[in-house]
C-alpha cells in the first residue's frame, strides 16, 4: 500500500510543474558583507537552544542575535564550511584542514579548541570539512576522503571517497563514491541496498518525510524517494537548475536551495508552492545553504550574502505588477477574484478559494483593461465593482473598465440609501459631487448637482440623510441634497464649531455612526448644540491620539491608522480594566501609503492594507495567536577605562530549566578606573525586531526599570564603587514578555576606599586623636605655664607695684627726709651762719671790751665780761657737736666719709660738711675764719685726698656719696 502511495507520488511528480508563484511573498531581510563584515559565501547555518544564529562563512564563524553580528575566525583563518551544535550548545566547526569546537571561555567569549592534534598522524593532513553531524555520543566530520568520528576525546578515522553526510532522524547516512548510500550501524558503515546504487549521483539533501521514507535531492538529477530499499525516481526538479541543499520547511513542504533559481518551496508531490528568487527580493539566486529556525522562518546562505525569509510570518507582500513597482490604493474580493487598484490601473488574480490564507493562493495578476492611471478606490455597490480613478468613474465588467463619467477624477462611491439595490449613488470627485443612478442593472451618470465644487475624497451619510464630507485642509462640510437631487447646500465647519483644527479631519462611519478622525482624537457632531464634541464611545479608546483612518471589520474590530503606524481595536478581548485591546502592527510602521490609507478587512485571515509597494496582506488570526516565546540575550558587556575590556562575551556557563545564568564565580571585580560600561542585548525574534522593546535596570544605580525602548544598547558612565546587577527584559507588541536576564559585577573602591585604607584612616584618626590629645595636653600645659607665668608676672608686677609703691613711699619719705634734711641742713647752715655772725659780733664786742679794758685798767666787770665772751667763743667753736648734729641729720655722712677716706682731717670733714650744706666758699671762709683763698686751697687738697677726676666736682661727689651711703 505504501509502495502504491509512493508510486502515485511519482506519477504526480511527472506532471508538468506549474510556473505560477504565490501572490503573497514573505518579508525578506538581506544582510550583505557591509552588515556582518565577513566573507561573501555562507556554507552552513545552525541555531542554539537560546535562539542565537551561527553561520559558517569564508572568514570564520559568524553569530547573530537579531541586532549584533560577531565573527570568530579559526586559528589559521580558514574557511568554515560546516557547523553542528550539540545538546550542551557546544558548536563544532570544520574548515580547511581544521576540526574543533567553540565553547564559552572564562569571560563568556566563545573560545575555539582545535581537535587536530588528536587526529592520528597518518590522517592529520586533510582538505575541506564539508559536513559536521552529531549522532548519538559522537561528532562526525566529513571531508572528501575521510570521516572523523570524535568520541570520548578520541578520534577514529573512516577513509573512503565520501561525497555526503547527513543525520536523518535516528540514523546517520553517508554517500560513498563506490558503494553509494551507506548507513552507520554498530560503529561500521554499511551500504544501503537501494537497488541501483546511488554512487554516481551527488546527493545534496536527505529529508525524513515519514512512513519510513526519505526524500533525497541530488545536485543535478532531481529528487528521489527512498522507501526501505526501493527507490522511485522523479523527473528533474527544474531543468537546468542545480539543487545545492534541501530542508523540510513544514509537515508537507520542503525547500530547495538552487544555484540559479533561488529557493524553491515544494510539497511532497513535487509541486512548486512558491519561488523565492532575486525577482521576489532575494539578494541573489545562488543559494548555498538553507536553515529553518525555531520559529519556522527560513535562513539562506548565499553565494554573496545572507538572507532571512519570514516564511512563517503573518505578514506577506503582494506585488501585482512584477515589472514595475506600484503603490496599492484599494483592494476588493469579488466573484472569487482579487482586485487591487494601484498607481498603474487595476489588477486582478483568480482565487481558487476565498477561505484560508489567500496569500498562499497561486496565480499571476492581470491588468484590468482600460483602467486608466491611478485607481483610487474599488467599491462594491449593488453587487458590482465601481472604480474611482484619475480618469473618472468606471464600472468593472468582464475584467475591463467601462467608463461611467470621465469629466473629472473620482475618489469614491456612496449609496444614498442602505436599501439594496440603492437607486442613487454619490460620487466624490475632484470638483465636488456627481450622481449615479442604478436602474435595470445599469449605472447612469446623471451629472453634478449644483453647489459645492471642492475635492471631496471622504464622504459619509448619517442616519438623518445628512451628507458629511471632509477636506483635509479646509474642515468638514455639512451637505444636504435637495429633494429633486438637483442641488446640494453646504456649510463649512471648522475649529470654531468645536473641531481641534481646520486641518487633518477625516470622516468615517463606525458602529453605524458618523465620526470624525482628527489630530486630537475622534469627534462626533452634536445636533442639539450644533458643535463637534469628543466621541463618547471612541474617546475612551483613542484619547487625544491623532487618527487618520478608521475601518470596521465584520467582527466589530476597528482598524485605524495613526501617523505612520497601524493598529486594531479588539472589543472581544478585554485588557486589564479596559473592555478592549489595542494591538499595534509595528512591522508595518512607515510602510502604509501615507495620505491614502486604506484597510480592507475581508476576514480575520485576510486583511489587505494599502502600501507604497503594492499591497500588504496580514493574517490577523495568525498574528494574534502567535505563540512565539520572547527571549532576551545579553550579547556583550564592555568595561570602559583607559583601555576597553570585554567582561562578558554573551555566554554564561551555568544552565537551568529556564536557560543560562551567571554563576557567582563569574562575577568580575573591577578596579575603580573601570567605572563606565557598555551593554549590548537583543531578542532572537528575527524578522520581528520592530515589535520588540526592551527595559533595563541597573540595581545599585537605577531606582526603577526604564521605559520600554527599541534601543538594544545601554551605556553607564562614572559609576561609583559598589556591587551592581544589570537586568534586561523584552516584550513584543502582543504583550508577551521575556524572562529577565541578569549580569552582576563589582566596581572596587579606589585605593583610598579599601578596607586597608579605612584601617589606615582609623589608625591615622587615632593617631590624630592622640596627637590632638598630646597637643591639647601640651597646649593646656603651655596655657598652664603661661597662666603660671602670667600669675608670676602679675605677682611680680604686683610685687613691683608694691615695691614701686614702697619705693614711691620711700622716695616720698626720702624726699620728705631729704627735704627735712635739707631743711635741717639749711637750718644748720643758717644756725652756723648765725653762730658765725654772733661770733663775729662777740669778737667785735670782745675787741671793744678789750680796748675799753686796756683803757680803763683792770675793770673787774669788763674782765668778767671778757671772760664770758671767751666762754661763748669756746662754745661756738665746738666742732664735735656740729659734726654729731650734722651726722644725725645726714645719716652719719661724716663718719662714713671718714671711714671711706681715713686720710681726711677734721678740717677736711668740716669743709665737706659745709660743701654738703651747699655753702659758698665765702660762707665757708667765714665759718672757718679763713680767707676765700684758703677755702680754695682746702678744696684743692680735699680733691686730691678724694682722688676725684677733674670732670667731677667735689659737691657732686659728696652728693652721690651721700645718696649711695643712704641706700
Amino acid at each position: 500500500m505504501k509502495l502504491l502511495w509512493l508510486f502515485s507520488l511519482w506519477v504526480i511528480a511527472c506532471l508538468p510543474v506549474a510556473g505560477q508563484n504565490t501572490i503573497g511573498l514573505p518579508q525578506m531581510i538581506n544582510y550583505s558583507k557591509s552588515d556582518y563584515h565577513a566573507g561573501t559565501q555562507t556554507w552552513d547555518i545552525e541555531q542554539d537552544s537560546r535562539g542565537m544564529m551561527y553561520f559558517a562563512n569564508n572568514e570564520g564563524m559568524l553569530t547573530y542575535d537579531g541586532s549584533h553580528w560577531k565573527a570568530y575566525p579559526l586559528p589559521n583563518k580558514t574557511i568554515v564550511r560546516a557547523l553542528a551544535i550539540d545538546s550542551t550548545d557546544r558548536i563544532y566547526a570544520g574548515g580547511q584542514g581544521e576540526i574543533g569546537y567553540f565553547n564559552p571561555g572564562t569571560n563568556g567569549n566563545l573560545v575555539y579548541t582545535s581537535l587536530r592534534s588528536q587526529v592520528p598522524p597518518a590522517y592529520n593532513k586533510f582538505a575541506d570539512i564539508w559536513k559536521v553531524e552529531i549522532y548519538k555520543e559522537s561528532v562526525f566530520f566529513q571531508s572528501s576522503d575521510r570521516i572523523f568520528e570524535y568520541r570520548n576525546n578520541t578520534i577514529r578515522v573512516y577513509p573512503n571517497d565520501w561525497m555526503y553526510l547527513k543525520r536523518v532522524g535516528d540514523k546517520l547516512y553517508a554517500q560513498d563514491k563506490r558503494n553509494g548510500l551507506m548507513v552507520f550501524k554498530q560503529q561500521e558503515w554499511i551500504p544501503v541496498n537501494t537497488g541501483p546504487k546511488m554512487n554516481n549521483l551527488l546527493i545534496s539533501g536527505i529529508v525524513d518525510i515519514g512512513n519510513d521514507s526519505l526524500l533525497i535531492s541530488t545536485q543535478r538529477n532531481g529528487l528521489y524517494f527512498l522507501y526501505h530499499d526501493a527507490i522511485i525516481k522523479h523527473q528533474p526538479f527544474i531543468a537546468g537548475s542545480n539543487i545545492n541543499t534541501t530542508a523540510q520547511i513544514n509537515a508537507t513542504g520542503l525547500v530547495a536551495g538552487t544555484s540559479a533559481d533561488g529557493c524553491m518551496i515544494f510539497d511532497l508531490n513535487g509541486q512548486i508552492i512558491q519561488k523565492i528568487s532575486r525577482a521576489e527580493g532575494l539578494q541573489n539566486n545562488d543559494v548555498i545553504s538553507v536553515f529553518l529556525d525555531k520559529n519556522q522562518n527560513l535562513w539562506t546562505g548565499l553565494n554573496n550574502g545572507i538572507s532571512f525569509i519570514a516564511y512563517n510570518a503573518a505578514i506577506k507582500y503582494i506585488a501585482p505588477n512584477k515589472s514595475n513597482e506600484v503603490s496599492g490604493h484599494s483592494t476588493r474580493i469579488f466573484n472569487n477574484e482579487l482586485y487591487i487598484g494601484t498607481t498603474d490601473g487595476a489588477w486582478y488574480v483568480p482565487l481558487a478559494t476565498t477561505s484560508g490564507d489567500l496569500s498562499f493562493s497561486k496565480g499571476d495578476f492581470t491588468h484590468v483593461k482600460n483602467s486608466k492611471s491611478e485607481v483610487w478606490r474599488l467599491d462594491e455597490v449593488n453587487n458590482h465593482i465601481l472604480m474611482a480613478q484619475h480618469g473618472g468613474a468606471a464600472l468593472l465588467q468582464d475584467h475591463s473598465a467601462v467608463t461611467l463619467s470621465d469629466s473629472t477624477g473620482a475618489w469614491l462611491f456612496k449609496p444614498v440609501s442602505s436599501v439594496f439595490p440603492a437607486r442613487n449613488i454619490l460620487v466624490g470627485t475632484y470638483t465636488g459631487i456627481r450622481m449615479l443612478t442604478f436602474n435595470q442593472n445599469k449605472f447612469t451618470d446623471v451629472g453634478k448637482p449644483d453647489g459645492i465644487s471642492e475635492s471631496l475624497r471622504f464622504l459619509e451619510i448619517d442616519n438623518n440623510n445628512t451628507i458629511w464630507a471632509s477636506h483635509p485642509y479646509r474642515g468638514v462640510y455639512r451637505l444636504q441634497l435637495s429633494a429633486d437631487n438637483k442641488s446640494i447646500s453646504s456649510r463649512l465647519l471648522t475649529d470654531s464649531a468645536g473641531l481641534p483644527s481646520a486641518l487633518g479631519n477625516y470622516v468615517f462611519k463606525i458602529k453605524n455612526r458618523v465620526v470624525f478622525a482628527t489630530s486630537k482624537g475622534v469627534y462626533e457632531f452634536d445636533t442639539a448644540t450644533g458643535r463637534f464634541i469628543p466621541s463618547a464611545f471612541l474617546t475612551p479608546v483613542f484619547g487625544n491620539m491623532e487618527i487618520r483612518y478608521l475601518s470596521e471589520d465584520a467582527e466589530g474590530n476597528i482598524w485605524f491608522c495613526s501617523g505612520k503606524t497601524i493598529g486594531v481595536v479588539n472589543f472581544h478581548q478585554p485588557s486589564g480594566n479596559k473592555p478592549f485591546t489595542i494591538t499595534w502592527i509595528p512591522e508595518l510602521t512607515g510602510k502604509i501609503l501615507l495620505g491614502f490609507e486604506n484597510i480592507y478587512p475581508f476576514n480575520k485571515e485576510n486583511i489587505f492594507i494599502s502600501s507604497e509597494k503594492g499591497m500588504i496582506h496580514l493574517n490577523y488570526e495568525k498574528y494574534t495567536t502567535n505563540k512565539q516565546v520572547i527571549k532576551v540575550l545579553l550579547g556583550q558587556v564592555k568595561a570602559i577605562g583607559k583601555t576597553d575590556s570585554i567582561l562578558f562575551g554573551g555566554y554564561f556557563h551555568q544552565r537551568n530549566a529556564t536557560g543560562y545564568y551567571q554563576d557567582e564565580r563569574e562575577i568580575f571585580s573591577l578596579p575603580k578606573n573601570y567605572n563606565s560600561f557598555h551593554f549590548e542585548y537583543s531578542s532572537p525574534a528575527y524578522g520581528l525586531q520592530n515589535n520588540i522593546e526592551y527595559s533595563y535596570q541597573l540595581e545599585g544605580y537605577d531606582h526603577q526599570w526604564s521605559a520600554w525602548s527599541a534601543k538594544s544598547e545601554k551605556d553607564y558612565t562614572n559609576l561609583p564603587d559598589g556591587k551592581y546587577v544589570f537586568n534586561v527584559k523584552a516584550h513584543d507588541n502582543l504583550g508577551h514578555e521575556s524572562d529577565v536576564v541578569s549580569y552582576s559585577f563589582i566596581v572596587r573602591p579606589a585605593w583610598y576606599k579599601t578596607i586597608w585604607a579605612y584601617l589606615l584612616y582609623v589608625v591615622l584618626f587615632l593617631g590624630v586623636l592622640y596627637l590632638l590629645n598630646r597637643w591639647q595636653e601640651r597646649s593646656l600645659h603651655r596655657q598652664q605655664q603661661r597662666f603660671d607665668e602670667e600669675q608670676q608676672r602679675l605677682k611680680y608686677i604686683h610685687q613691683l607695684e608694691l615695691e614701686k609703691n614702697e619705693k614711691e613711699i620711700i622716695k616720698l619719705q626720702n624726699e620728705k627726709l631729704a627735704s627735712e634734711i635739707h631743711f635741717k641742713n639749711n637750718a644748720l647752715a643758717d644756725a652756723s651762719m648765725h653762730l658765725v655772725e654772733r661770733g663775729d659780733a662777740l669778737v667785735k664786742v670782745k675787741d671793744i671790751l678789750a680796748a675799753v679794758y686796756k683803757k680803763n685798767g683792770n675793770n673787774p666787770e669788763i674782765k668778767n665780761a671778757l671772760g664770758l665772751l671767751n666762754d661763748a667763743e669756746k662754745n661756738n667753736d665746738n666742732w664735735e657737736q656740729f659734726a654729731a648734729h650734722f651726722d644725725a641729720i645726714n645719716n652719719n655722712f661724716l663718719k662714713k666719709l671718714k671711714a671711706a677716706f681715713p686720710a681726711l682731717t677734721p678740717t677736711d670733714l668740716k669743709v665737706c660738711a659745709y660743701l654738703q650744706l651747699k655753702l659758698s666758699s665765702k660762707e665757708i671762709a667765714q665759718l672757718m675764719a679763713i680767707s676765700v683763698r684758703g677755702v680754695e686751697i682746702k678744696r684743692y687738697r680735699l680733691r686730691k685726698k678724694l682722688n676725684l677726676p677733674t670732670a667731677l666736682s667735689i659737691s657732686d661727689f659728696l652728693n652721690e656719696f651721700g645718696e649711695a651711703k643712704a641706700d
